[in-house]
């Protein structure tokens, strides 16, 4: 055999090992984007995405992170072998949106050969709003007993009438009130939410379902976040953060004080972000309490609505976790 003739072989032979190795699991969705064209605000939609392992390693499916609590994933499974697909059925509620085209997204963390990967799902719609939740984000911190009031505006000439509310805890109970007419002749209802002192500490996502007599709309669902604290525990200050933004303007820093509970100093020990757009620093102080700094990269949030949440872990004699919501408008 000529000189060569074995170093063309040797190349090929290490040319086929390195294509071998580079087989992996993959991920694939062969629609990941998908256009849902004009939706009423407040009539439930429904999508599945079909998932695929294209390659030669099973996966696992680690979490499935939505961009909002109005949109909710429902995954059967979690580990896919090579071949297999199974479909991700989708339930997006949108009753408070606000008018205009909204992205909502998906993001699909998976782990392979010991690898993080991702994948972005989307759905595109043009909401039309006849109907009108105010406050749209329902989110409520308390440390005792409380209500909250919201109200469903319809600007329709035949206004529907909600007969009832209910939610998955028994614990959180509604007061519906009559409608009434604004100053510009359409209907508002109005519904009070009482949160039991029994609620146990800790976060609390539910759905408040909502019934009317317009059996065209069907039974109307808001995403409700409780977050109970523990009087003797750390609090966030502020304990949840609103952000607007436009696309192409870097976002500010923005800061949150964890403030102490008792005679114990707060003792950080790591912050967690649930989206990849977010990157936090912490230090110590001012005084007994602790800072955290958040930063955004406005080039990995969606337009539109993004809802995500900051998880401060603390350590020492205060072992506890802060959790503080945050809601990020991009336009």
């Amino acid at each position: 055999m000529t000189k060569s003739r074995l170093i063309t072989l040797v190349v090929l032979g290490l040319g086929l090992w390195a294509g071998t190795s580079r087989v992996r699991a993959e991920l694939i969705c062969p629609q990941p984007s998908f256009d849902a064209g004009s939706l009423l605000a407040g009539k439930p939609f429904k999508h599945s995405f079909a998932l695929n392992n294209k390659g030669k390693e099973a996966l696992q499916i680690l979490e499935t992170l939505p961009s909002c609590g109005c949109l909710r994933p429902t995954l059967s499974k979690t580990i896919l072998n090579p071949g297999e697909e199974i479909t991700l059925p989708i339930e997006i509620h949108t009753l408070t949106k606000p008018k205009g085209v909204h992205r909502f997204s998906i993001n699909i963390r998976y782990k392979e050969a010991g690898e993080i990967k991702e994948l972005a799902l989307e759905v595109k719609a043009l909401i039309q709003v006849e109907v009108e939740v105010t406050p749209a984000a329902s989110a409520i911190f308390t440390d005792r007993a409380i209500s909250h009031t919201f109200s469903v505006k319809d600007t329709r000439a035949k206004p529907m009438r909600i007969v009832t509310a209910h939610s998955s805890n028994s614990l959180v109970t509604f007061q519906i009130h009559p409608s009434t007419l604004n100053e510009n002749k359409e209907s508002v209802q109005t519904i009070t939410v009482f949160i039991s002192e029994l609620l146990t500490p800790g976060k609390h996502d539910l759905w408040i379902q909502l019934v009317s007599d317009d059996i065209s709309y069907g039974e109307m669902k808001i995403p409700l976040t409780i977050v109970k604290r523990d009087g003797k525990l750390a609090s966030a200050a502020p304990s949840r953060l609103y952000l607007e933004g436009r696309v192409g303007i870097p976002f500010g820093a923005k800061m949150v004080r964890i403030n102490k509970a008792g005679t114990e100093p707060v003792n950080v020990d790591k912050v967690e972000c649930s989206h990849p757009a977010f990157k936090c620093t912490w230090a110590q102080g001012p005084g007994d309490d602790a800072t955290i700094r958040l930063l955004l990269d406005e080039k990995k949030l969606p337009l539109g609505e993004t809802i995500a949440e900051l998880r401060v872990l603390l350590k020492g004699n205060q072992t506890q976790s802060v959790l503080i919501p945050v809601n990020i408008q991009l336009k």
